[in-house]
């Protein structure tokens, strides 16, 4: 009995911080679009390398971040980036 009291306590405990977690990333996620949205000052959803420096994580790593090498990047590969950082980090 006691046993599975300490398990249960131990799952709780592991939900509530992945829980935690994800709202600290929705969190992230959303001050990220609204930079994004900032820099972006002529409004057509992609930061060139001028309109990057306002990001300045973004612009040391714009090469990086441009998966289709269009000289230009969106909210979408800034993302993806994250991601695959996060993922590389974690490995």
């Amino acid at each position: 009995m006691r046993r599975s009291f300490i398990l249960l306590s131990l799952c709780f405990i592991a939900v509530s911080a992945c829980a935690q977690d994800n709202g600290r990333m929705q969190k992230i996620a959303q001050q990220m679009a609204e930079r994004f949205t900032k820099a972006d000052i002529n409004g057509d959803g992609m930061l060139t390398r001028e309109e990057a420096k306002a990001m300045p994580r973004v612009s040391s790593h714009f090469d990086e971040i441009d998966a289709n090498h269009d000289g230009q990047v969106s909210l979408d590969e800034i993302r993806a980036y994250a991601v695959a950082t996060r993922q590389s980090k974690s490995s």
